[in-house]
């Protein structure tokens, strides 16, 4: 199913995109729920489930997008279903695979569409799983309001993860995402090659991790490629006892006269897993002008913003 003509698009409001947080929170300031929150490398890391208010190296660990504030997205390899509650107009909240684009190549990660057929908003949502089945990623946007519209994103470890204590690892694998738009509405993919290296020596201190996604392409719903987009930079961030992972992202190009301008910015968030620990998935949130440099369309020279959600699966050998 292909997401509704441009001018059904409809306005959402600022806020939780899920509806009701569970917790007992209250009052009128910023917190949310029960829960501690957790800072990583200078950014403060999703909101967890279960033993991430206490993360340690010998739990597991699920965390979800703070403003969408869902913990409940369960996946059915008997049916290849998902199922994500709290999402407005998305019918029964049970996600079939795509019928137009089921897989997003070249990255093997699934896609999935919401099956209601009524007073519907066309979500799609990226779900991508380790070879081990230890960790997980999903990511829900629609494209389907004139603002960045409803949707989140959860990613998890299952099980534990042994940090070794000397040298330095490598790790690479697939980056896929969705972009929607603030102004216009819309929605498309994206796909990258991840890189991320760990120094394990120092993971207790803040320059322990940096990374950069390569290769990035956008393509509309249909799995068309629209255009190439400038390099995402992990900026050096830390590394947790307990395995997790955060910092900043950014990513630049160049003006008409030759000078290098910011293009996107955001926060990228991960966690290790394995005995060693031999893979890693995470998730980068970032927001810049819709302007594609490929096609001379600079930072700032638009009247929207396009906002970029995605996830990644690394392995080290």
């Amino acid at each position: 199913m292909t997401a509704l003509a441009a001018v059904f698009v409809f306005t959402a409001c600022d806020g939780n995109p899920f509806g009701v947080i569970t917790g007992t929170g209250t009052g009128s300031g910023t917190g949310t729920g029960t829960g501690t929150t957790t800072t990583v490398g200078g950014v403060t890391l999703p909101q967890g489930t279960g033993s991430t208010d206490t993360p340690s190296a010998a739990a597991g660990i699920t965390r979800y997008e703070t403003s969408g504030s869902t913990e409940d997205v369960t996946y059915d390899a008997t049916a290849d279903t998902i199922t994500i509650d709290n999402l407005p107009f998305d019918g029964t909240g049970v996600f079939d695979r795509d019928d137009v684009l089921p897989t997003l190549i070249p990255t093997g990660f699934e896609i999935y569409e919401n099956n209601n057929l009524t007073e519907r908003r066309a979500y799609k949502a990226i779900r991508g799983e380790s070879a081990s089945g230890e960790t997980s990623f999903t990511v829900v946007r629609t494209g389907d309001y004139l603002g960045f519209g409803f949707g989140g994103f959860v990613y998890s470890r299952s099980g534990s993860v042994v940090l070794p204590t000397t040298g330095q690892a490598t790790y690479t694998g697939a980056y896929g995402g969705t972009r929607v738009f603030d102004g216009i509405g819309g929605q498309q993919y994206t796909t990258g090659v991840a890189t991320i290296e760990v120094d394990f020596e120092d993971f207790d201190a803040t320059d322990a991790v940096e990374g950069f996604i390569t290769s990035r392409a956008y393509y509309d719903l249909s799995g068309t490629l629209l255009g190439t987009l400038p390099t995402l930079i992990l900026a050096t961030g830390s590394i947790s006892t307990s395995g997790e992972i955060g910092g900043s992202v950014s990513s630049s190009t160049l003006d008409g006269s030759g000078n290098v301008v910011a293009f996107e910015s955001g926060e990228y968030y991960a966690v290790l897993s394995g005995d060693p620990a031999d893979e890693m998935v995470g998730i980068i949130i970032v927001t810049g002008s819709d302007g594609d440099p490929a096609n001379g369309l600079l930072a700032g020279t638009d009247t929207s913003t396009v906002q970029e959600t995605g996830g990644f699966i690394v392995t080290s050998p």
